[in-house]
């Protein structure tokens, strides 16, 4: 992973103030998710991270590290243009 992944991570991480009242799920469909890194810069709280791995294209994927800190404001999902995110998908039916 390069420098520029790493510091979104950690800025990412720094976002990280205290637990959601109520947490909400994140889901990545893996197979959608390219590593562009949006949705863990749009993300207020830092729920998101970006990873190193061989399932995607560029090698990098966007993984969930820490959904308790999770308030549902549904940014990362808006601002996907993979489509590769959903927020809540137990309460829309898409789990899959």
């Amino acid at each position: 992973m390069d420098i520029i992944e790493q510091r979104t991570n950690e800025e990412a991480r720094k976002r990280r103030k205290k637990p959601a009242p109520r947490p909400h799920s994140v889901l990545i469909k893996e197979q959608y998710c390219k590593g562009c890194s949006i949705c863990v810069n749009v993300c207020p709280t830092g729920v998101l991270v970006i990873e190193e791995t061989s399932k995607s294209v560029f090698g990098l994927i966007a993984k969930v590290e820490e959904p308790d800190y999770c308030i549902g404001c549904m940014l990362c999902e808006l601002h996907c243009p993979d489509f590769a995110i959903i927020v809540d998908p137990e309460k829309r039916g898409g789990t899959e």
